[in-house]
């Protein structure tokens, strides 16, 4: 018997747990079935804070109309996720001083501030750095038989770019490295606070200890930077290295991660790849992210009663942008269900969002990508899976948690057999 409307919920652990991944084939039913649909809270509140319910967007359309919405569907109202923050003064503060939970012209303003450390000619002027950091990673790789690929390698660069942009010092970028580890695992964190506080602790004394050097890092910039003649706060600049240190890290650590393994699980498409690397990476890591976008939705909040498809969303009622069904359209993308990197029109995924919260990090992140990834397959293009990968089974992140991997799996084959 197949799935219908409402077997899956949504913001529920347990059922993300026993799909084991991201729900591809629910999804596929609401579209057909249901493309505006109702989802209640979770039976059991995983993280202790009060969720409330949502309509589930699953068509391209949708998404993207409501994405560029921010008037009748807005961001600070009550949080991005589904939870219900507006009657909690201090979490509503938090939210909306970071520039996920702002909506125009606030969202405008930090957004012009903040752009100057990511435009294509600082980015380009980054890449050599990049370039050189990624092949470190890999070489570290290369050395062993085996490793555990999405926190001992996937993780790396990320974290190193992060630093190196930021003005974390050297002394203290393990530390952050390990903290924004854990904030990746929040969810299943036994004190979900707790967790989020020790990042916005390490954050805020960066700021205050950091940020008054004269350089071109993100801490002194934002710390000498105004919006609209006012400079910012200590607090507000924290917050937005808070966002930073999960979308930053989180979401391309999680495509590395996916990059290699639907390669394992498509030879096709690998020997394709190897066949021109150069010339077909930048698609294939398009088509990754159509295919498994990191990050699974955010919601919003209407302002208004809006009506979508004939369903009225009543004002008040949150919005799930589901990325991973608007992916995966079939008004959209022939034949979605199949990963093809030569994929025509696969960058019109929308997996960094889209409208006036577009990713701002979109393009350092495909820069990352395809460092690392280039060097990746340069040096070990047999590089294969040596067992099962554990997915997370997260409400939000479209994550893995362990993917054990060989680098050299013909010589440890060979070795073996000696």
């Amino acid at each position: 018997m197949g799935l219908r409307p409402g077997d899956v919920n949504l913001a529920s652990q347990a059922d993300m747990a026993r799909i084991g991944g991201a729900p591809v084939e629910y999804l596929e039913v609401l579209r057909r079935e249901a493309p505006v649909w109702w989802n209640p809270p979770p039976a059991v509140d995983h993280m202790h804070i009060p969720c409330v319910g949502f309509w589930v967007l699953s068509r391209y359309a949708d998404v993207d109309a409501v994405s560029k919405d921010p008037g009748r569907f807005s961001a600070w109202e009550n949080s991005v996720l589904w939870v219900d923050v507006k009657e909690n003064p201090i979490a509503i503060g938090a939210q909306r001083s970071g520039l996920m939970g702002m909506d125009p012209p606030q969202h405008t303003g930090y957004r012009r501030l903040l752009q100057p450390g990511l435009t294509p000619r600082r980015i380009a002027a980054l890449e050599p750095f990049i370039e050189a950091e990624a092949a470190k990673v890999i070489d570290e790789l290369a050395a062993r038989d085996r490793a555990e690929f999405v926190f001992e390698v996937a993780a790396e660069l990320p974290m190193i770019l992060l630093c190196q942009m930021m003005g974390v010092p050297q002394e203290l970028r393990r530390e952050y490295l390990r903290i924004a580890n854990n904030v990746a695992n929040v969810e299943f964190a036994e004190n979900f606070e707790h967790t989020m506080f020790e990042l916005y602790l390490f954050l805020d004394d960066l700021v205050k200890n950091q940020g008054d050097l004269d350089d071109d890092t993100m801490l002194s910039r934002y710390t000498r930077g105004e919006v609209d003649g006012r400079s910012l706060t200590a607090d507000e600049i924290t917050q937005f290295f808070v966002t930073l240190s999960i979308a930053g890290h989180e979401t391309t650590r999680n495509t590395t991660a996916h990059f290699v393994r639907l390669m394992d699980e498509h030879p096709d498409q690998k020997a394709l790849l190897l066949e021109d690397l150069d010339g077909r990476l930048p698609n294939a890591i398009e088509e990754v992210l159509r295919f498994s976008p990191p990050v699974m939705q955010f919601c919003r909040t209407a302002t208004e009663d809006v009506d979508i498809g004939g369903v009225t969303i009543p004002k008040g009622d949150k919005v799930y942008l589901s990325y991973v069904s608007a992916n995966r359209d079939e008004e959209v993308f022939d034949d979605p269900n199949r990963f093809d990197i030569l994929r025509p029109n696969a960058s019109a995924h929308l997996a960094f969002g889209t409208g006036p919260h577009f990713c701002l990090g979109a393009s350092v992140a495909r820069t990352q990508l395809r460092c690392v990834l280039a060097e990746l397959y340069r040096r070990l293009p047999d590089i294969t899976l040596a067992e099962p990968y554990t997915p997370m089974g997260s409400v939000w992140f479209n994550a893995i948690t362990e993917m054990p991997v060989l680098t050299c799996p013909h010589a440890a084959a060979v070795g073996t057999a000696q």
